[in-house]
């Protein structure tokens, strides 16, 4: 189980990364009145996250890849009836930003 913050900036403030999944939330205890707060903001982002006209869904044929960012994308996966073989991976964003500062 990972645990980091549900918001992560970098070292000049700027968000970079939105981790919105309770399995990497990091454990927190706050003031009653702010962790209400927390909730309440978390579950208006749910709302906006969830809400389908704010969603691109698209069902990938087979031998088709789909790539993209995973700190800049909130993505997921709906139920699926029948047969399929999914494959993941994973690049570290280290190592692209290094190869991107290369060849700049």
């Amino acid at each position: 189980m990972a645990a980091r913050p549900v918001l992560r900036h970098d070292h000049t403030g700027q968000l970079v990364q939105v981790s919105f999944n309770n399995y990497d939330r990091a454990p927190f205890l706050l003031p009653e009145g702010e962790m209400i707060a927390f909730y309440d903001a978390l579950r208006a982002f749910d709302l906006i996250a969830n809400d389908p006209a704010m969603q691109w869904r698209h069902v990938l044929a087979p031998g088709e890849a789909l790539l993209f960012d995973n700190w800049r994308v909130l993505h997921g996966r709906f139920a699926y009836t029948g047969e399929r073989r999914l494959c993941g991976g994973y690049v570290n964003r280290e190592d692209v930003e290094s190869r991107l500062r290369q060849l700049l």
